[in-house]
């Protein structure tokens, strides 16, 4: 698969004001201790309007029932893909970080700082002007003809768990639908304390979407 395609997504960032490109990298710890605005606003903006492109994009692109486009779109909005891309545009040294804060910058603030970055970007030139930029770096048409390889989410739970020394147990019950079908919800629990849960067809379809809403809430944490 060919490498991302930084160049358009960089330049079109690095044409926007200083003040936006300084916001864009101004994490909470040090918005605090500098009396400034953190990232987290356009950061906000930034996620929904990413999740537009990408929702466009698979819209006119894939003829897929609304089930099966959000678990595409899921793929290239999540945390571990927007913490890839910030990687890959190595943007963690330009993060700004107050002195309290003493922890190893994390994959969700990788992600979150990406999402501040569209976020400037569409107030500077707008969705249609950033929409194929953001496409490219996230590899959106590449992935798709290649095949979207599925996270196991579950999977990347239980290894985390594993790593932090934490027990992890999941309940799955079962609960009729109107149309007479049957859905699962499955819940997730962290050292016996409910972490989040997740609804789906069938049982694994469930766990993997409560174990989807652990990890992006789990990161957020970390």
């Amino acid at each position: 698969m060919k490498k991302f395609k930084t160049n358009s997504f960089l330049e079109l960032f690095n044409k926007c004001s200083e003040e936006y490109r300084n916001l864009a990298f101004t994490h909470s710890s040090y918005a605090h201790e500098h009396n400034l605005e953190s990232n987290e606003r356009v950061e906000f903006l930034g996620d929904t309007v990413l999740s537009t492109i990408v929702s466009d994009y698979l819209f006119k692109h894939e003829h897929q029932n609304e089930g099966k486009m959000s678990k595409i779109r899921a793929n290239f909005v999540c945390t571990e893909s927007l913490s890839e891309v910030a990687k890959t545009l190595n943007i963690e040294p330009r993060i700004k970080l107050g002195h309290s804060f003493k922890d190893k910058i994390s994959n969700a603030i990788l992600a979150d700082t990406v999402e501040s970055m569209i976020g400037v970007m569409y107030l500077t030139f707008g969705m249609p002007s950033i929409s194929t930029a953001v496409l490219e770096v996230l590899q959106v048409k590449e992935k798709l003809k290649n095949g979207v390889k599925q996270i196991d989410y579950k999977s990347n739970l239980q290894e985390y768990c594993q790593k932090q020394k934490l027990k992890l147990d999941y309940k799955v019950e079962k609960y009729p639908l109107e149309n007479g079908q049957e859905n699962f919800r499955a819940s997730v629990f962290v050292n016996d304390e409910f972490l989040a849960y997740g609804n789906g067809s069938t049982k694994r379809e469930a766990e993997q979407n409560a174990a989807h809403l652990a990890m992006e809430k789990l990161n957020k944490e970390s």
